[in-house]
């Protein structure tokens, strides 16, 4: 898959819904649409405004994967159910379910904004070396420096 704007082409999610170009129509279609848009803002919602600007005319073929995937949970369950059960027949999902993405979906994400893997994006303090703390109590532990 090489380079595609975002959102991706409905007929792209309905391939992966194993439907003809086009069977969508009416409300179903509506529903798959806003799948499409709900998918796209949470995705670029990972990565800086320039790099999402950026995005929506070509994305990197990982990140509309990520899109296009997180679409069809939402369009085929759109009640986000994880378990669901009639009668004795019962059925679990073990993978997030709905448009929100998984950490692996956002990790690739983040990969793919910056080139690096694990998506790290906060800060580190550390103490300085050059720093002098005060004492705790100035009649204890009470540091004099020394003349030359």
């Amino acid at each position: 898959m090489t380079k595609a704007p975002l959102p991706p082409a409905l007929s792209a999610l309905e391939r992966r819904l194993g439907l003809a170009e086009g069977d969508l129509e009416g409300t179903e279609k509506a529903r798959a649409e806003e799948a499409l848009a709900d998918a796209t803002a949470l995705a670029l919602a990972e990565v800086s405004t320039t790099r999402a600007d950026a995005w929506a005319a070509s994305a990197p073929a990982v990140v509309v994967t990520v899109v296009l995937k997180a679409a069809r949970r939402e369009y085929e369950n759109p009640q986000g159910f994880r378990s669901e059960g009639v009668g004795e027949y019962s059925a679990s999902v073990d993978v997030a379910s709905g448009v929100y993405l998984t950490p692996g979906e956002i990790a690739q994400i983040r990969r793919a904004a910056t080139g690096r893997r694990g998506g790290f994006t906060g800060t580190v303090r550390t103490p300085s070396a050059y720093g002098v703390s005060a004492p705790a109590s100035p009649s204890r532990n009470t540091w004099i420096p020394r003349a030359s």
